[in-house]
């Protein structure tokens, strides 16, 4: 082998050298970068929302390149006007027609910003709000929320039948727990009478909630205790926060024999943004009802517009964007953490438990779920209710009003009990326990990647000076030579 051939040789390797080198370094510096918090992750571009699975309170929204296309049908309440809030239009038709239904066209100009939402009002003044981005065009956000709300649903945890007496009583008496059970199936018989299908009772108990009972500000600014979410005291009070209103929810249902689980999770509010909903605390509670082979999303909360504020009730507009909502559309304002099961009408078994010696484990799941028709017998104590910190995001009026008459009787002496702590962090520990295993896999798998980089790196160096080295004797002696 000649002396030139040598040096090409050696050229070679030291240039394969530099370039394995670079890419260990490329490597090592991306993954560190990425540990330490990277680039803020953008969301992907959809351009068809559909806004919920109701057909008579939904719309579906294309994005074109020049205009955006909605049509959809609100039975009960004709939409009024389209548009994007924030942003100009060139030109907007909307057609509405008697039975509901409507079709709109907005050709709007150039967007003042990178974000904005598509704002339709319906007749009764109620405006239905979806978020909208741009960047070189318009388009929905997709933050990959609608699979980590997906996933809640597919690990429900399981609860006591001491919680599910605490849930509905601040009394933890078996007569108080029984009176609280007859009261709340006596409401939902008279809610749901001469009312046909699971689904049309989940939505007309869903309406009802939320146009009768008043978010209490009071308490949410103070303290949130189980005072203040039981049912017994939600039904006689007519005002409580996230909790209470899915813990009556979530009862009236089963009183109906329909399955629904409460879910814990976080909303977008003052403090909490879109962009920060995967990692914020625990603020909101709402639930999900299984009809006809999958989960119907149900906020209660979020769908009324009453508040109780400085002593005082004021009636708001409610409405049906939350009930049966789409999973886009739920994941802009909306992260879910975890989901339980609660059995109210089981909560007597808390009591026969109490009764023996030695208990058996609980089952917290039933062999059916059929409609109550006497009260049966279940159990109770508190579990920790995360305070109340979202804000309602409807249009809401400001004057007084009166609590509805409710068509219970419920006196029952009430005691104040021990302040519920929250569960904000701890929540949030025991989803990331359940929930993020794949993600912990991937960091996991990443992490074993640096021995090997690194050796890989080690290597690339030796042979870089071990070349290097070799040259400069080459050189040397061929300077020698001449």
């Amino acid at each position: 082998m000649t002396q030139d051939m040598k040096l090409s040789k050696y050229l070679f390797r030291l240039l394969s050298g530099v370039v394995a080198l670079s890419v260990c370094f490329s490597q090592l510096m991306s993954t560190a970068f990425a540990e330490n918090g990277g680039t803020e992750k953008k969301p992907q571009k959809v351009y068809e929302l559909v806004t919920s699975y109701n057909p008579e309170y939904s719309c579906k929204i294309n994005i074109y390149s020049q205009s955006i296309v909605i049509e959809g049908c609100y039975k009960s309440d004709p939409v009024k006007d389209v548009k994007i809030r924030n942003t100009g239009t060139i030109s907007t038709t909307l057609k509405s027609e008697s039975d509901g239904t409507f079709t709109a066209t907005i050709n709007p100009s150039e967007a003042l910003k990178d974000n904005d939402v598509v704002d339709i009002t319906l007749k009764s003044g109620v405006h239905l709000t979806y978020r909208i981005g741009y960047a070189n065009g318009w388009y929905f956000p997709d933050n990959n929320l609608s699979e980590q709300n997906a996933k809640v649903l597919e690990k429900i945890i399981p609860t006591s039948a001491k919680s599910w007496v605490g849930y509905l009583t601040d009394q933890a008496t078996e007569e108080s727990v029984r009176k609280t059970l007859e009261d709340v199936k006596y409401l939902s018989d008279y809610i749901a009478k001469d009312i046909e299908g699971d689904y049309n009772k989940t939505v007309a108990i869903a309406n009802w909630v939320s146009k009768n009972i008043y978010y209490d500000r009071d308490a949410r600014d103070t303290s949130v205790t189980q005072d203040t979410i039981c049912i017994k005291n939600v039904l006689q009070r007519k005002r409580t926060v996230c909790a209470g209103y899915s813990n009556l929810f979530c009862a009236l249902l089963e009183a109906q024999g329909i399955r629904a689980v409460n879910i814990k999770g976080t909303v977008t509010s003052t403090d909490i943004s879109y962009e920060e909903l995967a990692d914020g605390k625990v603020n909101h509670e709402w639930c999900a009802v299984w009809l006809d082979n999958r989960w119907v999303v149900v906020d209660t909360v979020w769908n009324s517009g009453n508040k109780y504020e400085n002593g005082r009730f004021i009636k708001g507009k409610s409405y049906e964007k939350y009930t049966d909502i789409t999973p886009l559309a739920l994941s802009f304002d909306h992260c879910a953490y975890l989901a339980e099961s609660r059995y109210y009408f089981r909560a007597l078994e808390y009591f026969e438990k109490q009764q023996t010696v030695t208990s058996p484990p609980e089952t917290d799941e039933p062999q059916s779920f059929e409609t109550v028709t006497s009260v049966p017998e279940t159990t109770a104590d508190t579990e920790s209710i995360a305070p109340e910190t979202e804000t309602a995001t409807s249009t809401q009026e400001t004057t007084t009003a009166e609590t509805q008459t409710v068509p219970i009787s419920s006196e029952d002496k009430q005691s104040k009990p021990e302040e519920v702590s929250s569960v904000t962090e701890e929540s949030k520990e025991e989803q990331s326990e359940q929930f993020s295993a794949d993600s912990e896999t991937e960091e996991n798998e990443e992490k074993n990647l640096w021995p090997w980089i690194i050796a890989l790196a080690v290597i690339a160096v030796i042979l870089i000076l071990v070349d290097v080295g070799y040259l400069v004797v080459a050189k040397k002696n061929k300077d020698k030579g001449e």
